[in-house]
């Protein structure tokens, strides 16, 4: 047994440094790392989201963030939990693999697959939390079917801090939750149990939300969080269609993309055979319960991708997808496998499994030596940061280190002449964050981010400021943010008069 969970640990540790070392190596840039982790460190600070930060989702990633950033407040602690954070998701899609198929080379070469495809968009991001939540929901429901009524809880907490996670996908898999132990329903004798196990699961569900009600209650923040997290949806208009994806850079994702819809229809189609087959045999019945699983939270899942089918939410929505048909092909291929006549078939099997999980080990051992070498390069050239405050041990580009300071100095100067500067540009985080300074609705400037009234409102807010106020303008539209509120830009442009520009911005107040 202790041998056992050594190769665990091992494992564990394996991926959360080729995670880490993929992570760290970034340049600062990626705009929803800045969103995420100005986000939590003003809950660390002290702010109320909705109330004083500007944020469209349930609160519960950042809450967990901002306890390690009240430790130590620095962007490189969300790319170490972001490793965690990835490292959990990959360990579960491994635990899930081995339970379902039984075998763990087939398992790891699966899982190592499948982290192969991930690299570019690891992030720390509420997405990832909710797929984390989901894998084990789904552990749980495959591994204890003989024992729902000690775990029907367990299930609805986790559906129920899915929610607290993002209140749209969360609310659907809480449903998913509930759902499930309807669908064994097979005759009227199980009822009364069927029921009791969903209504175990209600009050799961239940517990979270109604402490992050309270939360919201007690910091009389309740309104907004209606105005922000609910009604201003609607005025997010953007979208990434998923036809995009046929375009992708990576063959993968153009491959998985167009093979997507087969996959859905496949798992459906042998979750509703199995539904309706009554001469099904008892092992074949658990295979296709697990099929059923896998396709219900597969499904729900997938709802991440609107409206923004891009490679990130495409790749955390199909995730259990993705187990889903292996588990399916698996399953396939063991009925070939018994069908073989060769006295060397098992040898055959394990020797070449073997062999495949080792390359993949050693190609991605390969890859994190020569991330992490290269990190340390950088760091003992100076080339990573060491004073911009809050970036501390972030690769920050040449041109955006001298644009941060050029922009800060800029800022500090007009305070001192008592003039305040808003940023409306989507990067405005970047500047900010260095100077510990915060503006609602500003250093989140997005369509779907300034509260239900949108861009109207935000305008009708210029209209009462005062000459005391300077708006920092992107002097190329074409490289503004694809969600940026560019009503609001136009109307600064026509009714406000231009003074001056700094680095890529144009200067304007109000005439």
């Amino acid at each position: 047994m202790k041998k056992y969970f050594k190769k665990e640990h091992i494992l564990i540790l394996f991926i959360f440094v080729s995670i880490l070392s993929t992570i760290i190596i970034k340049p600062l840039g990626d705009l929803d790392e800045i969103w995420n982790y100005n986000v939590a460190r003003n809950m660390a600070l002290g702010k109320i989201p909705y109330k004083e930060i500007s944020t469209i989702t349930t609160p519960l990633l950042p809450a967990i963030n901002s306890i390690f950033l009240n430790i130590f407040d620095e962007l490189i602690v969300m790319r170490i939990l972001a490793a965690i954070l990835l490292t959990s998701i990959f360990y579960m899609i491994f635990k899930i693999l081995r339970y379902l198929t039984k075998e763990t080379n087939i398992s790891l070469i699966l899982t190592l697959l499948l982290a192969i495809i991930f690299p570019d968009v690891f992030c720390i991001d509420y997405n990832y939390m909710i797929l984390l939540l989901s894998l084990i929901i789904v552990y749980i429901e495959l591994k204890n079917k003989s024992q729902y009524k000690k775990n029907n809880i367990v299930v609805g907490i986790l559906a129920g801090l899915a929610i607290c996670t993002k209140q749209s996908i969360g609310g659907l898999i809480a449903i998913a939750t509930v759902l499930n132990p309807i669908l064994e329903l097979r005759k009227k004798e199980n009822i009364k149990e069927i029921f009791n196990n969903s209504l175990m699961r209600i009050i799961g569900i239940s517990i979270p939300c109604l402490i992050l009600l309270i939360y919201l209650l007690a910091t009389k923040s309740f309104a907004e969080f209606i105005n922000y997290a609910i009604l201003s949806i609607s005025t997010f208009d953007n979208k990434i269609p998923y036809k995009n994806l046929f375009e992708n850079k990576s063959k993968v994702i153009v491959i998985l993309a167009r093979l997507m819809p087969i996959i859905i229809s496949t798992l459906v189609l042998v979750t509703l055979l199995e539904k309706f087959n009554k001469k099904i045999k008892n092992t074949d019945k658990k295979n296709n319960n697990n099929i059923k699983t896998l396709t219900i939270y597969g499904i729900t899942m997938l709802v991440i991708m609107y409206p923004i089918a891009d490679k990130i939410h495409f790749l955390i929505g199909s995730a259990i997808t993705l187990i889903g048909i292996s588990y399916l092909i698996i399953n396939i291929g063991k009925k070939v496998y018994e069908k073989i006549n060769s006295k060397n078939k098992r040898f055959i099997y394990k020797t070449t499994t073997l062999v495949i999980y080792l390359l993949l080990i050693i190609i991605i051992a390969n890859k994190s030596y020569t991330n992490i070498s290269e990190y340390k390069n950088m760091y003992d050239d100076n080339s990573i940061n060491k004073k911009i405050a809050h970036y501390k041990y972030i690769n920050i580009p040449s041109y955006l280190e001298e644009r941060i300071k050029q922009i800060d100095e800029y800022i500090l100067k007009k305070e001192k002449e008592d003039k305040i500067i808003y940023i409306l540009d989507a990067e405005a985080g970047i500047y900010h964050i260095p100077l510990n300074k915060y503006i609602k609705n500003y250093d989140m400037f997005l369509k779907g981010n300034i509260g239900k009234a949108g861009e109207k409102g935000i305008i009708e807010e210029l209209k009462k400021q005062d000459k005391s106020k300077t708006y920092l303008v992107r002097k190329n539209e074409d490289s503004l943010n694809w969600q940026t509120p560019t009503k609001v830009i136009k109307y600064i442009k026509e009714n406000y008069e231009k003074i001056g520009e700094i680095s890529i911005y144009d200067e304007y107040i109000k005439k």
